[in-house]
């Protein structure tokens, strides 16, 4: 009896999330598509079912990074746009975030390793960045009418406070560049 397309799109997305997990712990190079699947509990077979190569589910796993994101969640209707801006950012420029074992944002978590990717790749981190972009652009309209340059600015920050943060073997430095992340974003976002 053949699998039915629910069947299909819930085996994909388990694929989809171990590859998140293992990209961003392993990077490209040091994840199989064996480990993936192991991770996801399927079959390799299964594999080819979803994805042409290790290339093609490396792009999908990074395009589909907002539906697995902290930035993803939905707004409680009864918190402030504002609050719910200042939150995403706080949690995002976060120790835990920075520590995170299971789904962290490829955005920072693998950045360097996108850089040197297939052009599939980059577009997929590309488009993925785009949207991080729109998500707290449209957020800053309702608070604090922020220009789309700054909101860049903001990002391109918070990516790179978390994969430098990442890097640092001495934990008081690295508490000290979140926070320092967190404080100017805020400001630059007018959510402080």
């Amino acid at each position: 009896m053949p699998y039915t397309a629910e069947h299909k799109q819930q085996s994909r997305e388990r694929i989809l999330q171990s590859a998140v997990r293992l990209f961003t712990h392993k990077g490209f190079d040091n994840t199989s598509i064996d480990e993936v699947m192991a991770d996801a509990d399927l079959t390799r077979g299964a594999f080819y079912a979803h994805f042409k190569s290790k290339q093609d589910l490396y792009a999908n796993a990074i395009h589909s990074t907002p539906l697995f994101s902290m930035l993803a969640q939905i707004k409680p209707d009864d918190v402030a746009e504002r609050d719910w801006l200042a939150k995403l950012v706080s949690d995002y420029l976060s120790d835990q975030h920075v520590s995170k074992t299971d789904l962290p944002c490829p955005l920072a978590f693998l950045v360097t390793d996108v850089a040197v990717n297939e052009p599939a790749t980059r577009n997929a981190y590309t488009d993925v960045y785009l949207k991080m972009n729109q998500l707290i652009r449209a957020y800053t309209r309702k608070t604090s009418r922020c220009d789309k340059q700054t909101v860049m600015a903001v990002t391109a920050m918070m990516i790179g406070g978390v994969a430098v943060a990442r890097t640092l073997s001495d934990k008081n430095a690295q508490l000290d560049l979140l926070k320092s992340c967190r404080k100017q974003a805020l400001s630059l976002l007018g959510v402080k």
